[in-house]
């Protein structure tokens, strides 16, 4: 990554960049910029400017600078810092500084997160699934980050009861897919704690290799350790000769979780998506594990009540214009046709009277609750089958309107 930045006398704060920016304190330090909190004066708002290194007659490293000036000015995602403007410092005619005006977080790194502590799991889970779902959009663009680490992940406060919002951060060594390299063939990119193997080795890399450097980030948010430190050599080699140690008390779906992500292989490792999705998952559990709901149970609605007094209507009709129903269910024939007899040797005051005395009978059964699968009504619509008290008040009424 080269060594620490340092500044020039241009650089004293109140300084004016690209005309608009007055510069105020350093925020950020990397090995190829400072980051600013500066001023627009055009707009009147603050915002992060990012001044690179003074140039050298260095073709690739401009075409570095440029790449990263491109890629954001075409990203938009609210998992990603936004690019406001981009120029070039000329304070200094014989050293130029590409600089970048973004968004300004007011907040923390997650760095700075992890050294108070491990995270806790809910609190990772959002974490976790807002940058999944940035790198998601960004792999989808043909586009890998190749730096993946804390100190590029911003955290934004939420108002009280609510999350953090994370958002990802310094797209300078990112590289297009299938792409012109920016770097010389095995070269290392990156921070050495979080390389991926193929990184390490300095092998293609493709979105996987984000994913990998994302698992490291998650291990050591539980952890509150670094997972491969020591020098770059040391870091890069230690993970080519074992796995990550997830600690035992890690819930088991967070276990698998990070082990898929950090397998060796990285046709193994899952895509950004489908962590975005098992992390989101995660916020509805109470364990706060990722890939799995609370079972919810499929809740049986009673029977309708309305579905059957409309099919033993319907059935009645039939039977009021001697128009065959529909095929009854199994043993209920003759019960049809012993109905159907009967109530042709009604008159036709007899048969007003039947069917409302029928839809009495059905009321009362609605009012009380009483279900009746549709299939059964059959059972209770034929006068032969009703008994007791209510078939002799029929069988009267019957009497009484015979001609």
């Amino acid at each position: 990554m080269g060594t620490t930045v340092v500044d020039s006398p241009s650089d004293t704060k109140s300084e004016v960049v690209g005309g608009r920016y007055r510069l105020g304190d350093v925020i950020g330090r990397g090995g190829m910029a400072s980051v600013y909190n500066a001023r627009d004066e055009n707009l009147g708002r603050d915002v992060a400017l990012k001044l690179f290194a003074p140039q050298a007659p260095d073709a690739e490293e401009l075409k570095r600078q440029e790449a990263e000036i491109t890629l954001l000015a075409t990203l938009n995602h609210p998992g990603l810092v936004t690019l406001f403007d981009a120029g070039i410092d000329n304070r200094i005619p014989d050293e130029p500084r590409p600089f970048l005006t973004m968004e300004l977080i007011e907040g923390e790194d997650l760095r700075t997160r992890i050294r108070r502590g491990p995270v806790a799991l809910d609190e990772l889970a959002v974490i976790g699934a807002g940058i999944a779902d940035a790198l998601a959009y960004v792999h989808g663009l043909g586009i890998i980050h190749r730096d993946i680490k804390p100190g590029n992940i911003l955290l934004i406060p939420g108002r009280p009861g609510e999350s953090v919002r994370p958002k990802l951060t310094d797209f300078g060594i990112a590289r297009i897919v299938d792409g012109t390299r920016l770097t010389a063939t095995g070269t290392m990119v990156g921070t050495a704690a979080y390389l991926s193997p193929e990184q390490a080795k300095g092998a293609e890399m493709g979105p996987a290799s984000d994913i990998y450097s994302l698992g490291l980030v998650l291990l050591e948010s539980i952890k509150g350790t670094v997972e491969y430190p020591g020098s770059a050599v040391e870091s890069a080699v230690a993970r080519l000769h074992r796995a990550p140690e997830i600690p035992p008390d890690v819930p088991r779906e967070w276990a698998d979780l990070l082990t898929a992500m950090t397998a060796l292989d990285p046709l193994e490792r899952p895509t950004a998506a489908d962590i975005e999705v098992a992390l989101r998952q995660a916020l509805f559990s109470p364990e706060s594990v990722p890939g799995q709901l609370v079972e919810e149970h499929t809740r049986m609605l009673p029977a309708i009540p309305s579905h059957a007094p409309l099919s033993l209507q319907a059935d009645t009709q039939d039977y009021v214009s001697n128009i065959s129903p529909s095929p009854a269910p199994a043993g209920t024939s003759e019960d049809h046709e012993a109905g159907k007899s009967w109530i042709r040797k009604l008159g036709k005051r007899g048969r007003i009277a039947l069917v409302l005395i029928l839809l009495a009978i059905i009321a009362a059964a609605s009012a009380v609750g009483l279900s009746i699968a549709a299939p059964k009504a059959p059972d209770v619509v034929p006068y032969p089958t009703v008994t007791g008290t209510l078939g002799e008040h029929l069988e009267q009424l019957q009497k009484s309107v015979e001609p």
